[in-house]
């Protein structure tokens, strides 16, 4: 009797190599190297603007408290519908800042970005480096999401290391589930 679902050798790398084809053309769409869902040079836009909101201090800043993780991470799973907006978004600031100055948003002092971004928060830049999304929508996404990514549960990718709340002298909250439950304390003892 046959086995329905035997495949020999051929059948086998035939299948494999379709696999590893698949496999390819759904990675197109992903970020390159370290990212999810942001490219290198993204990711390096979005940094610098993460800092000019969150820079650091005696503190970390957002960049090294993971915002940009977290917001790659967000961007590749629950708000993959918004990575155009993003991208649009980043390419303003690419755009704004060589308009402005000649150089690259990551490659500016973080007084010139924070000039840059107050523009951007007013509207007070050129529309044709904005096609896509209104700037001041931008700003308004950029600015939230990096407090989510810098004040939020380091289970969600950014927070790292907890540095926001060992800024602000917060202890880590107990969480009640799957990561840690705090022991209630008993009263009565049998």
């Amino acid at each position: 009797m046959d086995d329905p679902y035997a495949v020999d050798r051929r059948g086998f790398l035939k299948a494999g190599a379709i696999a590893a084809g698949a496999a390819a053309v759904a990675g197109c769409d992903a970020g390159s190297g370290r990212w999810r869902a942001l490219t290198d040079a993204e990711a390096a836009t979005l940094a610098a603007a993460c800092d000019a909101i969150v820079p650091p201090d005696a503190d970390p800043g957002a960049v090294e408290a993971g915002v940009v993780s977290f917001i790659d991470r967000q961007l590749a799973t629950r708000e993959k519908d918004r990575r155009k907006t993003w991208r649009d978004g980043l390419r303003g600031l690419e755009a704004t800042a060589r308009r402005r100055y000649g150089r690259g948003f990551a490659e500016l002092s973080l007084e010139e970005r924070t000039a840059v971004l107050q523009d951007v928060e007013k509207g007070a830049v050129a529309a044709a480096d904005w096609p896509g999304i209104g700037p001041e929508s931008f700003f308004t996404l950029l600015r939230d999401y990096t407090l989510m990514g810098f004040y939020g549960d380091p289970r969600h990718g950014g927070n790292r290391d907890r540095a926001a709340w060992r800024m602000l002298g917060l202890p880590d909250p107990p969480i009640r589930g799957r990561l840690r439950v705090a022991e209630p304390a008993t009263r009565f003892r049998s």
